[in-house]
C-alpha cells in the first residue's frame, strides 16, 4: 500500500499532455475512397471521361480497324463518335435523368425509356452525318444501295440497336452510381445519427451527479459555519468548487491521464473525509509507471460514492475504502472495494436496482460506449465482507494520441 496523500501529490506534480480519446487513423484506401466519393461533380466527370475514353479506344480498335482499316479517317470518326457520346450524355441525359431521379418510379422508367430511345436516334443522325463528313458521300450512295433505300431512317436503322444499347447502358451505370451514393450518404447520415446520439448519452451519463452528495456537502458546510469554523468551512466550499468545476469542464468524451483522475478524487475524498472524520479510511494501491496512462474522466468516483453511501456510511465505527490501479499485460485494471456489510450474496443484483445501481449502471454503460467489447466491469464480494468494481480498460498512453 502507497501514502495517499504522498501518491496523490505526486500525481498533482505531474504535466501530462492534454485530454483526448485514442482515435485509430484511417487506412490510405479509406481517405482515397472519402476523396474520391465525397464530390459528386468531380466523380461524375471522372467516369465520364475515363468511360467515354475507353470507349475510343474499342471503337480504334474493334470497329475502325476492321471496317476501314488503320486509317487517320478511321481514327478522326472514332474520335468524333466518342465526343457525340459524351456531348449526349452529358448535355442530353443526364440533365432530364437528374428530374427522373426525384420521379415515382414508373414514370422514372418511362421517361428514362424514352429519352434513351429518342437520344438513340439523335445520336445515329450525328453517327451518319460524321460518317459522310470525314468518309464522303459515295459511302451513303453505297450503303443505301445496299439497303435498297436512301430515306434517312432506312439508313441510320443498322445503327439504332448498337446506340441503344450503349446509352441503356450508361444510363444503367449512372442510376446505379446515384443509387449507391444515396445509399452511402443514408448510411454516413445514421452513422452519424448514432454517433451524436451515443455523444449525448455519455455525456448525460458522465454529468449525472449525485445530488445526496451536494446536499450533504452543502449541510456539512452549513454545520461548519454554524459551529463557527469558519476556516474548514471555507476550505471544504473551496474544494467542492473546484471539483465541480473539474466535473463540468472536463469532456465525458475525451480523456485524462490518470495524474488528474487521482487529483480529482482527492479533492471529492477531501471533501467526504470532513464529513467522516475518522469514519473514514482510505487505502491507495497504484503503479507509478501508469500514471500518465488516459482513463475516462471521473470513471472511478461514481464506485467511491456508491462505497461511502451504502458501505461506510452504514457503518457505525466507519470502513475503508480502497482504490487499486495497475497494468495488467496490454489492459488497466481499476479496483474499488469496500469492507461493508451491505454487499448481497449476488453483487450482479445490484445492477438491476434502481436506487443502489445507478452510478455502477452508468460506469458500465460509459465504458461500453468507449471501449466496446475491449473493457469488462464486474461486481464481486469479499472475504469476509465487502463489494469490489472491479473494471479492465485498453492501457492508453499519451504518445498512442
Amino acid at each position: 500500500m502507497q501514502n495517499l496523500d504522498r501518491t496523490l501529490m505526486t500525481a498533482i506534480d505531474l504535466n501530462p499532455a492534454g485530454p483526448g480519446a485514442f482515435v485509430a487513423p484511417q487506412s490510405r484506401s479509406a481517405r482515397a475512397a472519402n476523396w474520391f466519393f465525397a464530390e459528386k461533380e468531380r466523380l461524375f466527370w471522372f467516369l465520364q471521361i475515363s468511360g467515354w475514353l475507353g470507349f475510343f479506344i474499342f471503337h480504334v480498335l474493334a470497329v475502325s480497324s476492321l471496317v476501314a482499316g488503320w486509317t487517320p479517317q478511321s481514327v478522326a470518326y472514332s474520335i468524333a463518335m466518342s465526343i457525340v457520346g459524351l456531348l449526349t450524355t452529358s448535355i442530353v441525359l443526364r440533365p432530364i435523368y437528374r428530374f427522373a431521379r426525384r420521379q415515382h418510379p414508373a414514370a422514372l422508367l418511362l421517361i428514362a425509356i424514352s429519352t434513351t430511345a429518342a437520344a438513340t436516334v439523335a445520336m445515329s443522325l450525328a453517327k451518319l452525318q460524321t460518317f459522310i463528313l470525314i468518309f464522303g458521300e459515295e459511302w451513303i450512295l453505297n450503303r443505301g444501295a445496299d439497303l435498297g433505300s436512301m430515306n434517312i431512317l432506312m439508313l441510320i436503322r443498322p445503327d439504332l440497336p448498337p446506340n441503344f444499347f450503349l446509352l441503356m447502358s450508361w444510363g444503367g451505370f449512372y442510376f446505379g452510381i446515384n443509387y449507391y451514393l444515396k445509399l452511402r450518404d443514408e448510411s454516413e447520415r445514421a452513422l452519424m445519427s448514432a454517433r451524436l446520439a451515443d455523444q449525448a448519452q455519455l455525456k448525460m451519463l458522465r454529468y449525472q451527479l449525485n445530488p445526496h452528495f451536494l446536499f450533504n456537502t452543502l449541510n456539512a458546510i452549513s454545520t461548519l459555519v454554524l459551529e463557527k469554523d469558519g476556516k474548514q468551512a471555507n476550505q471544504m466550499l473551496t474544494k467542492l468548487s473546484a471539483f465541480l468545476r473539474y466535473s463540468l469542464d472536463s469532456d465525458p468524451l475525451l480523456k485524462t491521464s490518470l495524474a488528474e483522475e487521482l487529483r480529482a478524487l482527492q479533492l471529492y475524498l477531501d471533501i467526504e473525509k470532513t464529513r467522516f472524520a475518522d469514519r473514514l479510511k482510505i487505502t491507495l494501491d497504484v503503479d507509478d509507471d501508469i500514471l500518465d496512462a488516459r482513463v475516462p474522466s471521473l470513471i472511478l468516483q461514481p464506485a467511491i460514492e456508491n462505497a461511502i453511501k451504502y458501505a461506510i456510511a452504514r457503518m457505525e465505527t466507519g470502513g475503508e475504502i480502497g482504490i487499486v490501479a495497475k497494468r495488467d499485460g496490454d489492459m488497466l485494471r481499476f479496483e474499488v472495494w469496500d469492507n461493508g456489510p451491505s454487499a448481497p450474496e449476488n453483487p450482479e443484483a445490484l445492477l438491476q436496482d434502481a436506487k443502489t445501481g445507478v452510478g455502477l449502471v452508468n460506469m458500465r454503460e460509459r465504458l461500453a460506449h468507449l471501449y466496446g467489447a475491449r473493457q469488462s466491469f464486474t461486481l464481486s464480494r469479499r472475504a469476509p465482507q465487502g463489494l469490489a468494481v472491479t473494471m479492465r480498460i485498453p492501457l492508453e498512453f499519451t504518445a498512442q494520441l
